[in-house]
Order: structure tokens, then sequence, then C-alpha cells
């Protein structure tokens, strides 16, 4: 734990080669990587249901976090919600004339990938990037280890809460998201092709199985940005570089993790529903 999450002293931001972290790129660091996030991820959790802190500040984290990207995902996901249903209209009309089934579509694609994969998408460069950058800052400054020196867990103070918040804000923002979408999407087809609302609001195609693994992307999403986000920040070292470069890394890390759970969780899916 040491090697990845020890203590660092205000001697490093003087350096001209700051010491690297174990999330540096190069094909060698994976595995260290990985293994810092695994670490991470079962320490939280350990304490996740046993941790004394104040209740208030898990919730006042998830108001922030919900709060402050809100407005940034409505306004993406109604883009997108336009988009993928004026490219599925026109495409549809001219190959068999009929765009009858656009909403049916669009909407199982929403609520199955396209809602929470976007969002967790977009939750790793709004949430991701401020987490890292809020501990990494903390971790070059040596106020991790003034935590240590009060008998303060660093993870029980910093990654709990923050978990629980992101758990809380992805879940409610992939619904928000995906509504805003459905509506963009509504009025792209009503103003442009005249199409029917009642033709548009079709749920033949979306199945409870659909709405599940959405559920389950959402709420994996939501534990992947803040570990992955969290653990780099806690290695970082090397002054405001390494704090810059911190930032990064977790953007970059959240976005892989995030594309990878979506393959994964939609894997099992296919293997248990045959869907």
């Amino acid at each position: 734990m040491k090697s990845l999450f020890g203590r660092f002293t205000l001697a490093d931001s003087g350096r001209s080669e700051p010491p690297k972290s174990p999330f540096a790129s190069g094909a060698k660091n994976v595995l260290a990587s990985l293994g810092a996030v695994g670490l991470l991820t079962g320490r939280t959790f350990r304490l996740l249901f046993t941790a004394r802190l104040d209740k208030r500040e898990t919730w006042q984290m998830a108001h922030r976090f919900t709060n402050d990207s809100a407005f940034f995902i409505v306004v993406a996901m109604s883009f997108v919600g336009m988009i993928m249903v004026y490219q599925s209209t026109v495409q549809l009309s001219r190959a068999v004339g009929d765009t009858q089934l656009v909403g049916a579509a669009f909407l199982k694609l929403l609520v199955r990938v396209l809602g929470p994969t976007v969002i967790g998408l977009l939750l790793a460069c709004r949430v991701g990037a401020g987490i890292a950058a809020e501990i990494a800052a903390m971790a070059v400054t040596d106020q991790l280890d003034a935590m240590r020196m009060c008998a303060a867990d660093p993870i029980e103070v910093l990654m709990v809460p923050r978990l629980r918040a992101g758990i809380i804000a992805s879940l409610t923002l992939v619904i928000i998201g995906s509504v805003a979408s459905a509506f963009a999407g509504l009025a792209t087809g009503v103003l442009l092709f005249s199409m029917s609302p009642v033709t548009y609001w079709n749920f033949n195609l979306v199945e409870f199985s659909d709405l599940i693994q959405g559920l389950v992307k959402a709420f994996t999403y939501g534990i992947a940005v803040p570990i992955v986000s969290g653990a780099v920040g806690l290695a970082a070292r090397g002054g405001a570089r390494g704090v810059g470069r911190a930032t990064t890394n977790a953007v970059v890390g959240s976005s892989f993790a995030i594309v990878s759970l979506d393959s994964l969780v939609s894997l099992i899916s296919h293997v248990v529903a045959g869907k």
C-alpha cells in the first residue's frame, strides 16, 4: 500500500523530475494501476457501511455532484436525442419509407445503453476530474499525512462519502438525462418530420431486462468514477504538475472503466437473459 498510496512530502514539488506514479502511462504500469484500484475498492467497500461520518456530508456531496452536472448533462443528452432521432428518421425514410419504429427503437437504445453510458462518460469528465483534483491537491501538500497524524483514515474520510455520493448522483443523473434526451428526440420528430407523439412514445420494444441493465450500468458507473478518480488522486505526487497529471489520468481511467463495464454488463445480460 505504501508504494501506491504512501506518504509524500513537500520536497516532491521541488523536484525537476517528480517520482513516477503507479498510474503513469506504459504497459508495465497497467497491473500496478489495477492493483491500486482493486485495493482502494476493497478498503472503501469495507468501510462503506461502518464509516463514522456525518450522514449530511454524503447528501451534501451528492447534491453538489448532481447540481454541478445536471445542466451540462441535460444539454448534452438533449443534443444526443435530437441527433439520434434525426439521423434514424432520415435513414429509415430513405431505406424503407417507414419511420413508425423510430421512437420505439430509440427509447430501447436509450434505456439499455445510450443513456447510462453517455452520461457515465460525461460524469467521468465532470465529477471524476473534480474528485481527482481535490484529492491530488491534498496528497501533494501533505494533508493526507496530517489526517494520519490525527488518527483519521483518508480512505474513510475522503473516499466513502464520495463513493456514496457518486452512486446517488449517477442514478439520479441517468434518469434526468435520459428523460431530457427522450423529450428532445420527440421535439425533433414532431417539428422536423411531423411525427405523431403517440407513434413516438412506443415502449413495445422496451423490456424489463432493458431497464434492469440500464440501472445496473448506472450503478456500476457510479462506483467506477469515484474509485478510479480517487485512486489516481491518492497516488498523485510532484506538486501542481502532479495534480494536472492526476486529473488527466482520472478522466482517461474512468472513461476506460465505463467502456469496459458497459461491455461486461452487456455480455452478462446476453448470457443470462439471452438478449
